[in-house]
């Protein structure tokens, strides 16, 4: 025990502890050193010096008064780091170095500085000399053995000293023992702050915040990442400099650094609503952290609202997508403004959306194009979104001008009853350019954002009001329809919902042709009618009599059919100023000129001009039925039987057994992947985009049978990242299905080590009626926490049969034994195009666990295993 006590008018730490460690140390001295003088007072740490409690003030003595008194309990704990013996003046000085952090804090509130403590050993003494850790030999610290107390205390008071480098050193230690320790993290960050390093201290107050043990330091680290973000990007985007930062950092913390924030701590930062002030040149590209090192993105990324808004130049390549849309970056929709440079669409998957809002280079949107861009901005579903253009000034900065001033720099509350925008045009301009210099490039842009703020201001309103669609009501049917329409000739204004039922039709059915005059010329429309075959559509306002008889008389068609799409013009303006990437009408004044055109040129088809069937499309409903009327019927789809390449013995009286494989075409590759044993499956989407579960010829759900019972709590983790892969086609919900095989349950092979409950092996496109190779399946599940079945080779050639026996005497991914067999299949850059399997010859299909009623279950790794709903 120790206690403060005042003596010969200083104040010291005092007592049996600082004894025992004092003479410990002692007799290792005298052995090194000759004639070695103890102290004869006693043995303590200074805690005040005589001079420095003469010059405190009345209140400071008063509070020093209270450590020192007999009723004074011991004060915090103190560390030893180890003993030092430094030669001055022809005598030696002998002390051991402490560390106490309640005695720092003692001093602070006392008004006192830092002080090195220590514990003075030899009768020579020498207060000029540094007494800190500094003056320790190597290996006298054995860091190694030391607390994770003493750490941070060290840490903490080298701090404090301003020694930010030794205390990043230190900090590492901890952190190198303990990876969650929340105060590792904050030291280290602390400690770069200091330093100048922002990325790394931003990084390390992140990780801070996923170790934080309650919400005062939760708030502290919010706290600090938002001072940091001053001088450094949000998240893991790094300057230049920064990378070399990085490389200060042991290799294993690096790794931690660089590891993705979570969603929550991201939403929390978005909701500070903070103007951004780092301001970075245009020219400046920022990197990422890949799987190879770091991967720089096209110039002039920066966070407009943290991980929700981004503005860029325009993306290179597909690799910039996969970039932007990593975990280090979080885009889900790019919202594309270059007119002259639409993006490829192959660069784009599940994670990652394009939408194409097009603009003429230096010019800014219309008004009804900013309000399809604010809906995007607003929408959750969409968000983070990344805003481009050429070079990321003009074009996208009017945008984002346009954003800040009516929401600033945060989400936006759109239930507010009394909205009004958050700065005036000059004001998000000024604020705009002071972190994105060169934003805004002509006059036309600066007046438009102005503009922009008058209408909200007219408005109240973020948004025009909506003009709500009617309600539902049945497909009118004029004359005849059956399943003989060769000719479908649409009639309608504008945003009526032509395009969307003809692109329906064409999505189920390829044996359309679609004919539109929005894409291209009347020269190309007319000769594509005349020469079309069977199956056309016309998609044309067609609102005319005589328009319509011209076309009918170029079809030349035997069973042509009129579809009238009646909504009033309020509504079909409203659509069609919502449309992003119309070829001819862009949202703004032109839709206006040509509904009304069309409005006034209007009269109704009739029977008599010529057509089998008028129909009449006034509702959603509607347009619903006509396409189902003329699609073909969809139904379940079973997974087609594979052949076998060759029989081991496992070849059932109803099993196909193949001749021989097809030899693969140039340029075709061989996939050869593990088949597992479990139950086939399907997810596909139904007509009104809901989740549908199949297995085999036959839907399903956790009721259906046992080894079923935990479909329902799998589909609820993975329902947002199967509707972003089967949701993909806006005009045919059920156009995909992902195969693989459920394997909760042991059918004939046990597995345990398998990573999911599912395992995809196919995506089917119906539209096509085609399987995409696996380098598209790969692509589309690449993020998600879907898994796959496992590639054994790739080659350009189909095996042996010899090679094909080896193949299947290989061991599972997923299990000790071996494989049940193998699929093998030729693929093309995009197909299937064949596909064939071997199965081993001891391999036993059927279900005979459940003419038991036992069921076994196979073993499935995972990380979080309440993640994965393990209990019964």
């Amino acid at each position: 025990m120790a206690t403060i006590q005042e003596a010969r008018g200083s104040v010291s730490l005092i007592g049996e502890a600082i004894d025992i460690l004092a003479t410990g140390a002692i007799p290792d001295l005298k052995r090194k050193v000759r004639d070695f003088q103890i102290q004869t007072t006693p043995f303590h740490i200074t805690l005040v010096t005589k001079d420095e409690k003469r010059n405190l003030s009345p209140a400071a003595l008063a509070s020093l008064v209270k450590f020192t008194a007999a009723s004074a309990s011991e004060i915090g704990i103190f560390h030893h780091l180890g003993t030092a013996c430094i030669k001055r003046g022809g005598s030696d000085v002998a002390f051991i170095v402490v560390i106490w952090v309640s005695g720092q804090q003692i001093r602070k509130r006392l008004g006192l500085p830092h002080k090195d403590f220590h514990i003075t050993l030899s009768a020579n003494d020498n207060h000029n000399i540094d007494k800190s850790i500094a003056c320790l030999r190597a290996g006298e610290f054995d860091v190694q053995n030391a607390s994770l107390e003493c750490l941070d205390h060290l840490t903490f008071t080298l701090h404090n000293a301003g020694r930010y480098l030794d205390a990043k050193a230190y900090s590492q230690e901890i952190l190198l023992r303990d990876p969650e320790s929340s105060k590792g993290w904050l030291r280290l960050a602390d400690a770069a702050l200091q330093l100048g390093e922002f990325k790394v201290s931003m990084l390390a107050y992140a990780q801070a915040w996923k170790a934080s043990e309650n919400d005062k330091m939760s708030a502290y680290t919010v706290k600090m990442l938002h001072k940091c973000s001053t001088d450094t990007e949000w998240g893991h985007l790094l300057q230049e400099e920064e990378l070399t930062q990085l490389e200060s950092v042991s290799k294993q913390i690096k790794q931690r650094l660089l590891t993705p924030w979570p969603n929550n701590l991201r939403e929390s930062i978005a909701d500070m609503g903070v103007p951004p002030s780092l301001c970075l040149e245009p020219r400046r590209h920022l990197s990422i952290p890949d799987s190879i090192g770091v991967f720089s993105l096209p110039r002039f990324f920066r966070w407009l609202v943290p991980f929700k808004i981004a503005v860029m130049s325009t993306p290179r390549n597909g690799r910039d997508i996969r970039a932007l849309s990593s975990d280090s970056i979080g885009i889900k929709t790019v919202l594309t403004l270059t007119e002259e440079e639409p993006l490829d669409q192959s660069w784009f998957n599940t994670r990652i959306k394009n939408v194409f809002l097009p603009i003429r280079n230096y010019y800014p949107p219309s008004i009804e194009q900013m309000d399809v861009a604010m809906r995007i901005l607003t929408d959750e579903e969409s968000l983070p979104v990344l805003i481009h253009c050429g070079g990321g000034k003009g074009r996208a900065g009017s945008i984002a001008a346009c954003y800040m001033a009516a929401c600033g720099f945060t989400k936006p509350n759109l239930q507010s009853d009394d909205w009004q925008p958050a700065m005036s045009a000059q004001d998000s301009i000024s604020k705009l350019r002071a972190i994105r210099p060169g934003s805004i490039e002509t006059e036309q842009q600066e007046v438009f954002i102005s503009k922009w703020v008058s209408v909200l201001w007219k408005r109240q309103s973020l948004f025009p009001a909506a003009v709500p669609e009617p309600p539902a009501c049945p497909l009118d049917i004029t004359g005849q329809l059956d399943g003989s329409v060769d000719f479908l000739m649409l009639v309608g204004i504008p945003g009526s919902g032509k395009s969307w039922v003809a692109k329906s039709l064409l999505a189920r059915d390829p044996r359309w042709t679609y004919v539109s005059q929005d894409e291209s010329s009347r020269s190309a429309c007319e000769t594509a009618v005349s020469h079309a075959k069977e199956k056309l559509i016309l998609d044309r306002c067609n609102t005319s009599a005589a328009d319509r008889k011209f076309w009918l008389q170029l079809a030349d068609a035997k069973n042509a059919v009129c579809v009238l799409f009646d909504y009033n013009t309020q509504l079909c303006v409203s659509r069609a100023q919502q449309r992003a990437d119309h070829p001819t009408l862009p949202p703004g004044s032109r839709v206006l000129n040509a509904v009304k055109q069309m409005t006034e040129q209007f009269s109704a088809p009739e029977l008599k001009e010529g057509f089998k069937a008028v129909l009449t499309v006034k509702s959603f409903a509607a347009s619903d039925d006509l396409i189902s009327r003329l699609s073909p019927t969809i139904g379940l789809l079973k997974f087609p039987r594979t052949a076998h390449l060759i029989d081991l013995g496992a070849i059932g009286s109803d099993d196909i057994l193949l001749p021989s494989a097809p030899p693969p075409s140039l340029g075709c590759t061989v996939v050869i992947t593990e088949k597992v044993d479990g139950a086939n499956m399907g997810f596909s989407l139904s007509s009104d985009r809901q989740l549908l579960v199949q297995n085999r010829s036959h839907f399903v759900n956790s009721s259906s049978h046992i080894q079923f019972k935990k479909l329902d709590s799998w589909m609820a983790r993975h329902r947002e990242e199967l509707f972003g892969l089967l949701n993909r086609d806006k005009y045919f919900p059920q156009r995909y299905i992902l195969y693989g095989e459920w394997m909760h349950a042991v059918h004939s092979v046990s597995y345990n080590s398998l990573p999911d409950r599912f395992l995809a092996f196919d995506l089917f496109d119906r539209r096509e009626g085609k399987f995409v190779n696996r380098e598209t399946l790969e692509t589309l599940l690449s993020g998600t926490g879907i898994h796959i079945t496992k590639v054994m080779e790739k080659r350009d050639t189909i095996p042996t049969d010899s090679e094909l026996r080896s193949l299947v005497e290989k061991q599972s991914a997923f299990a000790e034994g071996r494989v049940e067999g193998v699929v093998v299949k030729i693929e093309d850059k995009s197909w299937v195009k064949w596909r064939g399997k071997v199965v081993r010859g001891d391999f036993l299909a059927g279900n005979q666990h459940w003419s038991k009623k036992i069921m076994q279950e196979n073993g499935i790794l995972a990380t979080n295993m309440e993640e994965l709903d393990i209990a019964s």
